[in-house]
């Protein structure tokens, strides 16, 4: 709660910040003339780069205990839950402090030190092939996220650089280098899961390998700062998955310099190519740590200030993020009416369903009667909504998008659960144990009904056995036991085709219902 408190306070005034920043940037004022000075235009355009967005980074100093490691070692296995139980029985907390701008505390002898190790890092065969843009976005930022500032980039790179080329056999490969570099890496630190119960938030490398253990988002931000300080192009990415509900964050090698095809790395599993986007990619969002600000995010945060929103303070923390969701999978620009009851709102969203609420996902932008929602992904269980007050009012009927490829047209990939269409016999599988018992098995499932509510129905699964010898299904009973195992309860119901439904086990929608064109029974499609 007193991180969200932090956020509301620091973010509603970070745009005021950034319009302040000319009278507290002093450091950046004496970096500028330093480079005047010196005649070099190139640096004295990366400290402008770094300098124009400086006002909307801060840190938050958080302590380690001085004696976490043993601790650690001996308990990181446990699951989540217990080992948070047992670190706090024993009072080990991480000491969080207050929010600190940089333009308060940089100082410009540390910002001339990042900018030329940045510059000298340039130099390298697998980096000199990066364009000034690139290089400002995914190697000279003196920061990933909120953490307290340190001299990571002079420690990585005077640990890690100086062994790549002797170690590589092409150094203008970029993959090879980055997984040497990633096997270095791998034996300062490891990823533990249930380290995360003690340190979710973003610390330094030291303290990362202090612990050595650490949770996905701190093993992607140890690794991209040690990348960028040997200038290897990267950013740390988190990826919102569509099946599993669990986030994960990963380090993006991007499509830049001598890389012609981006891949992504995490301390706990190998190299992977991005490839092409696809439709099986199950994410619905997927977002970077950047060092500039969202156009779009920032839009949000003033509008915040204007409607006096938390919510959409919460949607646009933090506003130096970018989307790079095209990247993972399939996406498409669509467009919905917007009723006459509601054209003089001008910001819309796209909603996704979860745990029985409507939760805003992406942005809209309204233009006449219509809105328009860029890089939308299919098998979402999607509505469209409004601000009203401090929270999101849902209209119109809930859509899906399809993946069908020999669909041409965008906006014919839409389907709405308006519940019309073939009532189709839909069989549903609930697996069990082969020493199950019960013949039968109360199951209750939930439908969207033509009143855009749950509806349950509740019926009798069937229990089924299967001989292995022959191949074969049948309904159970206790006279087939000695040749057959019982493998699932069934339940057959009658639905709308496009029917939506969860059932009693799960907290989100699970899919939805299509007619299976060669049995015309209804074919379940899960998101």
């Amino acid at each position: 709660m007193k991180r969200y408190f932090y956020i509301f306070i620091f973010f509603a005034v970070a745009l005021m910040s950034c319009s302040q920043q000319s009278e507290r940037d002093g450091a950046f004022r004496k970096v500028v003339a330093y480079y005047e000075e010196l005649g070099d235009s190139l640096k004295l355009r990366a400290a402008e780069f770094l300098r124009a967005s400086a006002g909307y980074h801060y840190g938050i100093r958080r302590t380690i205990p001085a004696d976490i490691n043993g601790v650690l070692f001996v308990h990181q296995e446990k699951a989540d839950s217990v080992f948070k139980h047992y670190l706090d029985s024993i009072g080990y907390q991480v000491e969080v402090g207050k929010p600190v701008w940089d333009i308060d505390v940089l100082t410009d002898s540390f910002l001339i030190e990042n900018i030329e190790e940045a510059f000298d890092s340039w130099k390298k065969p697998w980096a000199r092939n990066l364009t000034f843009d690139q290089f400002c976005r995914y190697v000279l930022p003196y920061r990933n996220g909120d953490e307290t500032l340190s001299d990571w980039r002079s420690y990585f790179k005077h640990a890690i650089e100086p062994t790549i080329e002797d170690s590589v056999a092409d150094p203008m490969n970029l993959q090879d280098v980055v997984e040497y570099v990633m096997r270095v890496l791998r034996r300062r630190v490891e990823y533990g899961g249930s380290t995360g119960a003690f340190c979710r938030e973003l610390i330094t490398p030291l303290d990362m390998e202090r612990l050595h253990w650490v949770n996905c988002s701190n093993a992607a931000h140890y690794t991209t700062l040690a990348l960028r300080a040997c200038g290897i192009p990267c950013t740390q990415m988190h990826i919102n998955w569509r099946f599993t509900e669990v986030s994960h964050s990963s380090v993006l090698i991007p499509e830049v310099g001598t890389n012609k095809h981006a891949f992504r790395v995490t301390l706990g599993d190998t190299l992977m190519l991005m490839g092409a986007p696809k439709d099986t990619m199950a994410c619905w969002r997927v977002w970077t740590l950047d060092y500039e600000p969202n156009p779009v995010l920032t839009h949000l945060m003033e509008e915040s200030r204007h409607r006096q929103s938390h919510l959409l303070k919460s949607l646009a923390f933090p506003i130096t993020r970018g989307d790079v969701t095209s990247l993972f999978c399939k996406t498409f620009d669509i467009s919905q009416p917007i009723p006459d009851s509601l054209r003089s709102e001008h910001l819309f969203f796209l909603c996704r369903f979860y745990k029985w609420k409507w939760l805003p996902v992406r942005e809209g932008f309204a233009k006449g009667d219509s809105v328009y929602f860029k890089d939308a992904t299919i098998r979402q269980f999607y509505r469209l909504g409004y601000l009203r007050g401090d929270s999101i009012t849902t209209f119109g009927t809930p859509f899906t998008l399809v993946g069908d490829d020999a669909i041409s047209d965008v906006q014919q990939r839409i389907r709405p659960y308006d519940l019309t269409g073939d009532t189709v016999l839909f069989k549903m599988v609930y697996a069990c144990k082969d020493d199950e018992t019960r013949v039968s098995r109360k199951m209750t499932t939930y439908y969207w009904d033509n009143t855009n509510n749950w509806h349950p129905y509740t019926g009798m699964a069937k229990l089924w056995g299967y001989n292995a010898s022959t191949n074969e299904y049948r309904l159970f009973d206790e006279s087939l036991r000695s040749t057959f195992k019982p493998v699932f309860h069934l339940l057959e119901l009658h639905l709308p085709c496009w029917t939506i439904f969860t059932d009693d086990q799960t907290d989100r929608p699970l899919g939805y219902l299509v007619t299976d064109s060669i049995t015309g029974e209804g074919c379940f499609m899960q998101f």
